[in-house]
């Protein structure tokens, strides 16, 4: 069971998702070449598999994500899959969001992923994880 954490340019001046309109359209975080880019400056050896997922191993956790565009295609969105029992993932989602100049937001979430507020999503994942599964351990 993964925590899944998704990074967009989100609208300015909203404090959830739920404050999206209907009608409006993601910006460009960069290009298939960009995103690599700042998953590779981010994500310290991370390597790609020729169907296009990116994976990487960090302390405590490890994540997984598709980058499949080609580089000169404009990404809208990234989503991280992330595995494991480490609250560093969080720290690691944000540093990507940072890099993409974007906000993230993640599994269980009422309003977007901070440094303040990543203890406690990643907490109120992993209690949500043990549950479902049967308690302890990663998934």
């Amino acid at each position: 069971m993964s925590w899944d954490v998704c990074i967009m340019r989100f609208p300015p001046g909203i404090t959830s998702v739920e404050e999206i309109a209907e009608d409006w359209d993601p910006p460009s975080l960069g290009t298939g070449r960009e995103i690599r880019a700042a998953l590779d400056a981010c994500l310290p050896g991370i390597t790609y598999t020729e169907d296009g997922w990116g994976d990487y191993e960090g302390p405590g956790f490890s994540l997984s994500t598709p980058v499949k565009e080609a580089n000169d295609t404009p990404v809208t969105g990234a989503t991280l899959f992330v595995h494991g029992d480490c609250e560093s993932a969080a720290h690691a989602a944000l540093a990507v969001a940072d890099k993409l100049n974007a906000r993230a937001v993640a599994t269980g979430m009422d309003g977007f992923l901070t440094a303040d507020s990543a203890r406690s999503a990643f907490g109120t994942w992993r209690a949500y994880r043990d549950r479902i599964v049967g308690g302890g351990g990663s998934a």
